[in-house]
């Protein structure tokens, strides 16, 4: 583009439109790169000086699902996943199918006994040799991110859940449909955490998992939002 155009983030943030995070952002979903240059130059004509990214990611979409729908589910993922707020209990949910997915044995919201108090557990996944306590923390406000105080909250529940019943819980996991600030990245791993994110770990993200198993049946289901 001849003439520079700003954006404006979720987060209020200002910063010049990029033609390369729009082409990257297609092909991340599926896109090849003569769909994602070809919907690149259809919305080309609408931009305009502070455009609100969501105003851009809406032309995209009605492109999208007239081109590809396949790669229209994957594109709106992080709004699929959003839209089953506001509560997070569907989430928890959903992240329960997540590890059903993969193997596991789930049970949401269980309320298990630690050495202070009791606590109510967002997901206890286990399979055999292994039981896991699954801690969510749901976002529905684009552009938030999981903190280092989440990644606190969680590890202190564990230890007061592990004192309890020493060996009878492998390990605690964090998991959100955002990303993690890179503080949360590192007080999770030395605590040896688990971690699922958006766009982390790499090769095994949220939207990784979610695309490798197929779950886009239960987002579009959304559950009971009660």
């Amino acid at each position: 583009m001849s003439k520079l155009i700003n954006v404006i983030k979720a987060t209020g943030e200002i910063e010049p439109f990029s033609e390369s995070k729009v082409i990257s952002s297609l092909m991340r979903a599926g896109a090849d790169r003569v769909l994602a240059q070809k919907i690149l130059t259809r919305i080309r004509p609408s931009l305009y000086p502070n455009i609100p990214t969501f105003e851009i990611y809406s032309a995209v979409m009605r492109i999208l699902k007239k081109e590809q729908k396949p790669v229209a589910d994957r594109y709106n993922l992080k709004k699929a996943i959003m839209d089953l707020g506001p509560t997070g209990y569907p989430f928890e949910k959903f992240i329960g199918q997540l590890f059903t997915a993969r193997g596991y044995q789930t049970q949401t919201r269980q309320i298990i006994q630690g050495k202070c108090v009791s606590h109510e557990v967002d997901v206890v996944a286990e399979k055999p040799g292994q039981r896991l306590v699954i801690e969510c923390k749901f976002h529905n406000r684009p552009g938030t991110k999981t903190e280092i105080k989440d990644a606190l909250y969680t590890q202190a529940r564990f230890e007061d859940i592990a004192a309890a019943a020493p060996g009878k819980y492998a390990q605690i996991w964090l998991v959100t449909n955002t990303q993690l600030t890179s503080q949360a990245i590192a007080y999770g791993r030395c605590k040896n955490m688990g971690l699922l994110a958006w766009r982390y770990p790499a090769g095994e993200s949220i939207e990784k998992l979610i695309d490798r198993f197929n779950l886009y049946y239960f987002l579009k289901l959304g559950y009971s939002k009660k």
